[in-house]
């Protein structure tokens, strides 16, 4: 979906790279393309399935920003997809399909991607919101997001909450 108004890359003048350095084993979070993350989207929030989609419908649009960390290599080891997904009356960014290879979970790396989006957002004067996976909400909570609204199935049929951060 391409929302009119919004300047095709509203994250600028975000830097490549200009995050913290994402913890001592990998690189920086720096903005990817969306080719870099289908596989991991794909072993990670499909469990490897080939049959559903690891891509999102906005992947192309120019105003969607793909954030990644690598490890020493080049290997893609966590990513976020930023789409312009207004929740009317709540946000205007929606994370999606934020995923982190397992042997990287727990250390830092889904963080550093998530306060790398609410530092762009907050520049670019937007709130963000994400449809979390239950299991994800004290995730989530403690990087400021909030819980709004039922639950709900989303994809791979787990329960999921919409969860919302507002800019400082």
């Amino acid at each position: 979906m391409t929302v009119p108004w919004a300047p095709a890359r509203w994250w600028d003048p975000f830097v490549v790279g200009s995050s913290s350095d994402g913890g001592s084993d990998t690189g920086p979070v720096c903005v990817v393309g969306a080719d870099a993350l289908v596989d991991l989207r794909r072993a990670v929030l499909r469990d490897g399935r080939t049959d559903l989609s690891a891509v999102h419908p906005a992947d192309l649009e120019p105003s969607t920003l793909h954030l990644g960390i690598a490890e020493p290599g080049g290997t893609v080891v966590g990513g976020v997809t930023v789409v312009v997904e207004p929740w009317p009356g709540y946000a205007t960014l929606h994370l999606v399909l934020m995923a982190v290879a397992p042997r990287w979970r727990r250390r830092g790396v889904g963080a550093e991607l998530v306060r790398t989006v609410q530092s762009v957002a907050t520049s670019s004067g937007f709130d963000v919101w994400a449809a979390a996976r239950t299991g994800a909400l004290d995730f989530y909570g403690a990087l400021g997001f909030r819980p709004h609204g039922d639950g709900f199935t989303g994809a791979m049929g787990l329960s999921h909450r919409r969860v919302l951060w507002r800019r400082p």
